[in-house]
Formats: C-alpha cells, sequence, structure tokens
C-alpha cells in the first residue's frame, strides 16, 4: 500500500489555502485534504491545522469505526483552544475537510463541505463531486466544522438556507479509457450532514479526495474545463510507486503552462493505491 500527496496556489491567490496530507500505517493508509475560505483570515495556517487534528482523530481510531457526525466534531474540538496561546482568530478554522482511509480491504471517506472523491478500480472510476448551492439571499459556501465552534456563526449559516448538492457518477472503464457509459445519482442533502462513503477495495485500486479547485479549470480562451475531465487526467497514473501524486500533478503543471491551461483557485489531492 502506498500514499502521496500534493497542493498547488491558484493563480489568483498570493498564498495557498489548501493543505493535504497521507501516510500509511499498520494495515491501512489515509488521505486528507483540507481547503481554506479565502474570504477568512489566516486559512492557510487553519487548514494545515484542521488536517493535521483530523490525522490525529484518525490514528487514534485506527482506522476503525466512529460515527461519521461525531468525527468531524471530534477533529474540531480539538483545536477548540488553539488560539488560547497565538494571534489566531477563530475563522482560521474555516477549512472544508475530506478524509479518506482504507483499512485491509475496505475503504471509507468522510466529506465534510465542497471537493470531490474518488474511487478506481480496474473496471469503474467513481466520482462524488460535492458542492454547496446558493441561499434565498444568493450567499453561497460550504458549512465549515468551524462554526460549532461558535453557535453565533452556526444560527446564522443555518438561518441562509444552503442545500449541498451530491453528484455520485460511475465510469465504466473499458481498456484504458473510460466509456461515455455511466450511472449518475444527484441528490439534495442538509448541509451539516457529512458524506459518508465507504465500499471494498482489492489490490490496484486508487482512493483520492480533491479539494474543490477541480473546479476553476479554464483553458486560454476563457472556456470552463469540466470537473470530471480533470479528475480523470488526475487519477491517471502511469506509476504508482513513491510520491506518485506529486509527480502527476507536476507532470500536469508542466501541461497546463504550455497549453496555456490554469486554475484561479488552489488545488489538492491526497491518494491512496491498495
Amino acid at each position: 500500500m502506498n500514499a502521496n500527496h500534493h497542493f498547488e496556489i491558484g493563480n489568483t491567490h498570493h498564498v495557498c489555502e489548501d493543505y493535504a496530507t497521507s501516510g500509511t500505517v499498520r494495515n491501512g493508509a489515509y488521505a486528507i485534504v483540507c481547503d481554506g475560505c479565502s474570504s477568512s483570515p489566516d486559512v492557510d495556517f487553519g487548514a494545515r491545522a484542521l488536517a493535521l487534528s483530523a490525522k490525529r482523530t484518525l490514528l487514534l481510531l485506527n482506522g476503525g469505526e466512529m460515527n461519521y457526525d461525531l468525527f468531524g466534531k471530534v477533529t474540531i474540538r480539538n483545536l477548540e483552544h488553539i488560539g488560547d496561546n497565538i494571534p489566531l482568530d477563530p475563522k482560521a478554522l474555516d477549512a472544508t475537510l475530506l478524509a479518506a482511509w482504507v483499512k485491509e480491504n475496505q475503504f471509507k471517506a468522510h466529506l465534510y463541505g465542497d471537493g470531490v472523491f474518488v474511487h478506481k478500480s480496474r473496471t469503474t472510476l467513481r466520482m462524488v463531486h460535492v458542492s454547496f448551492e446558493p441561499g434565498p439571499d444568493d450567499k453561497t459556501c460550504p458549512a465549515y466544522l468551524s462554526y460549532y465552534l461558535d453557535k453565533v456563526r452556526l444560527k446564522e449559516y443555518e438561518d441562509i438556507q444552503i442545500s449541498k448538492r451530491v453528484f455520485d457518477v460511475s465510469i465504466y472503464i473499458g481498456g484504458q479509457t473510460p466509456t461515455l457509459d455511466a450511472i449518475e445519482v444527484e441528490e439534495f442533502v442538509k448541509p451539516f450532514d457529512p458524506v459518508l462513503i465507504k465500499g471494498i477495495v482489492e489490490p490496484g485500486d486508487v482512493v483520492a479526495v480533491i479539494s474543490d479547485g477541480v473546479n476553476s479549470f479554464r483553458r486560454s480562451d476563457s472556456s470552463v474545463i469540466e470537473w470530471q475531465d480533470c479528475v480523470n487526467e488526475f487519477v491517471g497514473f502511469k506509476s504508482l510507486e513513491g510520491i506518485f501524486v506529486q509527480r502527476k500533478l507536476s507532470a500536469l503543471k508542466r501541461q497546463w503552462m504550455k497549453e496555456q491551461t490554469g486554475h484561479y483557485d488552489d488545488i489538492s489531492m491526497a491518494a491512496i493505491v491498495v
């Protein structure tokens, strides 16, 4: 089993506000991505702190069972007093959390906020895309775990009436190229209900989480590159040895520069190969 991660700054950002981490443990591995809210202060620090807190939660569990709602609340409560000794605004913890792990032949993922989960097997490419729809006042932002640390902010967010959209698509792979035959499932769920995904993996499978920067890719003529096409490229690994995610995204970065393709938002990915 192997795990690797990488993140890149978006071309409209001065500081990368994404953070990713991954690793292998006894009988398993983990992959974590956090995406900080651009309108909140010091979220580059907050995203990293949230990712490391999630890692701590996973390691304490040793990949064991925990209610998906409790997992998020334990992870954010670990950071409740982080600002007691440093001048850190509580809003610095405004970040999404996408955590996936594999233990033996099973995988589980908890998605708090927007982004993409991927499971690529020998025959199927499954992608779960989570986004947030504007409320009646056209405001939209993910339901951050940090709101649980402030009852006033939590109530304000709930009053906006934002809905969460979950798009689940499975593409059957023929040969080396995914076919156009797909099963698509779309549903709306409550903003603070985490998306829980679990299943079985086999040797050679890839499980990955990707930040919502995957929605920000544009060609040189400003036309949009669909997130599904980006994900397919991201997980098209030639080799699964060593720093396979870093190697892939670095190669894509060179390709994007040559083709004058860019992403205005930060992009991060963490992946596990079984």
